[in-house]
């Protein structure tokens, strides 16, 4: 194939299987705001690069090792033995989920062993395509028109779209883009389903902004009109264009993953109803479901009221990361790049185990056990537990790709090549204008631990641009200097304060101030008087209770090898429970803030709040099995006596109180 540059714009001559025809992408406009760099051009510093080692000596760099035949295999050895005969696509998903996540971990770590590793499976799943096209995990004789043939076929095609990223192999694109046609051919006009199939739309539509084939945008817009008429899970573009959902009514990740479809469909032609109904989409389940620690509730796994005990599946902190990264990308809006700091650095940080070797199928806010008996709201009683396998790998093969995938969107570009910064994290980021700048920006900061960044931005010329600097929701005071001189501006309508300059080697820092707030918590048992919870930046508090960990051997599908095991966490029983008097925290100006040196943040964080609280021993429930803080009433009578109590980020606990109860 041949690639001739086009400004911003890259023609690429791509034959379609069956057609001599080549389909030209010049004459193909993406509607999007802006632009994500090429997986690899951002890359782990600081307490992020330590996440990501430690993720690789953990489950990120050992779950084909830990199921063999569900991850390893699949793409690459279609005689691997399904432990779910009559629906191969559950594997074809946990394996591609995995190598979705593997592949953005190898390129954000920078990490050659990654990659090689990377390589091997992507060469391996192109060895495999059949002559028709076909690309997947399904054998000739499974049923490829089933519902998870489209979804786990998606996932395979991320991962492989993740690689052609990072290294512009056109023999990647050229497969997926045929693998592709094989599903426009074959999930033709009826033939198509309306759970998990219509995921298939995301790789879809990239691969169409890639190449320009309108008969992948053309499959895209029948399918949306399709699943008009045949919705049965609400996940259609009509279902988010109502005024708002219904508990129970779909599966809370499936939601995360449809919602953001018209928003795709919409970078091809620019319909502004596509659009709109995402945005919508998304307002309708934060309205009905969002629990205080930025994730949606999903008891049972679907759609479900927030409240301090009820628990959500991992699945969903990995979906709405990625669907809100979508949505900063296509809409431009800042906000959405608070969304994506909020549900990772409380919900899935909560729920993972510090060493990166385990993570909680099911967890919430306010929780006491994580042991075989104490999930209340999981379609198994034991899907509190830590493991690196639940059952199967399904939740820690999606936990795998949620910090690559954010620190993939810590910036973006748009049209004019402004860099945007949607979120803020410790890393390296490269970019090369259309005119053959090099940029290099250095972001240096403990955030979200820390209110002070530093961007060190070198250019290998003169390049007069803007970067645009999100300013979170939650800030009400910040300082942005350039080269020590203060900058002046407004904020625009999306969240950005633009700083405009003709970089060559200058530094801009940023201080966000992070003052203690005290918020209510929207709990559908507490609607007369909300519970309270303690927020300090993007980040939540709890009330960690010390965890007694006991290694149990689990009921993995396969066998842990050794080195390997699923863990209960139990609370010690001794930990006193407490309540807030909201006078005397006076809107959060009596919360101390309190730093210390650290190795590692979410196992000693460098900031914690000392809150004034009142011991109320008999406001909460508390058994010896299940998980809950649940509170009995509030307000509540407690001790007279102030205590200061340290409060730690909701990511640094495994057990713990986040929603408290307000004194009489």
């Amino acid at each position: 194939m041949n690639t001739v540059k086009l400004g911003m714009i890259v023609a690429v001559t791509v034959f379609i299987v069956g057609n001599a025809a080549g389909v030209s992408r010049a004459d193909v406009t993406n509607h999007s705001r802006l632009k994500a760099l090429p997986l690899g051009n951002i890359t782990a510093k600081g307490w992020l690069k330590a996440q990501l080692e430690r993720n690789k000596a953990g489950m990120g760099g050992h779950m084909d090792e830990l199921e063999p035949e569900m991850i390893a295999k699949p793409y690459v050895d279609r005689n691997h033995k399904s432990p779910y005969v009559n629906n191969p696509g559950w594997t074809g998903e946990i394996s591609g989920t995995y190598w979705a996540g593997f592949v953005q971990l190898a390129f954000t770590l920078d990490d050659d062993e990654l990659k090689a590793k990377a390589r091997k499976w992507v060469y391996g799943t192109l060895a495999l395509q059949e002559e028709d096209g076909y690309l997947g995990s399904y054998r000739k004789d499974e049923n490829r028109q089933q519902d998870y043939s489209a979804w786990s076929a998606n996932w395979c095609y991320r991962a492989l779209l993740g690689w052609y990223s990072a290294t512009g192999d056109e023999a990647v694109l050229k497969a997926v883009h045929r693998g592709l046609l094989w599903f426009v051919k074959n999930w033709a006009g009826d033939k198509k389903t309306n759970y998990a199939g219509p995921t298939l739309m995301e790789s879809m539509m990239a691969v169409y902004l890639l190449t320009g084939d309108e008969n992948l945008y053309q499959w895209c817009l029948d399918y949306n009109q399709w699943l008009n008429q045949n919705d049965k899970f609400y996940q259609s573009m009509s279902a988010f264009q109502r005024d708002q959902l219904e508990y129970n009514e779909d599966h809370v990740v499936a939601f995360g993953e449809n919602v953001k479809h018209p928003a795709l469909i919409y970078q091809g032609k620019g319909q502004q109803d596509y659009l709109k109904a995402s945005i919508h989409g998304i307002e309708q389940i934060m309205s009905k479901c969002w629990q205080c620690n930025g994730a949606p509730v999903s008891n049972w796994e679907y759609h479900s009221p927030p409240a301090a005990h009820h628990e959500t599946e991992y699945c969903n902190f990995s979906t709405y990361v990625n669907t809100f990264s979508h949505m900063v990308r296509i809409t431009g809006r800042a906000e959405y790049g608070d969304y994506m700091e909020r549900i990772l650095f409380n919900a899935a940080q909560g729920a993972r185990k510090k060493d990166e070797r385990a993570i909680a199928y099911m967890s919430s806010p306010n929780q006491l056990f994580a042991t075989m008996d104490s999930s209340l709201f999981g379609c198994d009683p034991s899907f509190e537990v830590y493991a690196p396998v639940v059952h199967v790998a399904c939740c820690p093969a999606q936990s795998v790709r949620i910090y690559p995938e954010y620190i993939r969107a810590l910036s973006m570009y748009d049209a004019d090549e402004n860099m945007f910064l949607p979120a803020y994290g410790p890393c390296s980021i490269r970019f090369t204008s259309k005119t053959g700048v090099k940029i290099d920006i250095q972001e240096e900061t403990a955030y979200p631990f820390d209110e002070n960044i530093k961007l060190k931005i070198k250019a290998s010329e003169s390049w007069k641009r803007k970067l645009m600097l999100k300013i979170p929701a939650w800030c009400k005071k910040y300082r942005i200097e350039l080269n020590g001189k203060p900058v002046e501006g407004a904020v625009n309508t999306d969240g950005y304060l633009p700083v405009e300059n003709d970089w060559h080697d200058d530094t801009v820092s940023i201080c966000f101030e992070m003052t203690p707030r005290v918020v209510p918590v929207k709990d559908v048992y507490f609607q007369k008087e909300p519970l309270r919870a303690i927020e300090c930046g993007p980040l939540l508090f709890s009330l960690r209770f010390p965890e007694n960990w006991k290694e149990i051997k689990g009921t993995p599908k396969t066998p842990l090898p050794q080195g390997w095991s699923w863990y209960e966490a139990s609370y010690l029983s001794k930990e006193p429970f407490y309540s807030l008097d909201l006078k005397e925290l006076n809107d959060g100006a009596a919360i101390v803030k309190q730093r210390c040196e650290s190795n590692y943040p979410w196992d000693n964080s460098p900031l914690k709040l000392k809150v004034p609280m009142h011991r109320s021993q008999r406001a909460y429930q508390r058994t010896a099995r299940k998980h809950t803080g649940l509170a009995y009433d509030n307000p509540v009578t407690a001790e007279p006596k102030t205590e200061l109590v340290e409060l730690v980020p909701y990511g640094c606990t495994i057990l713990r109180l986040t929603c408290f109860t307000i004194c009489k």
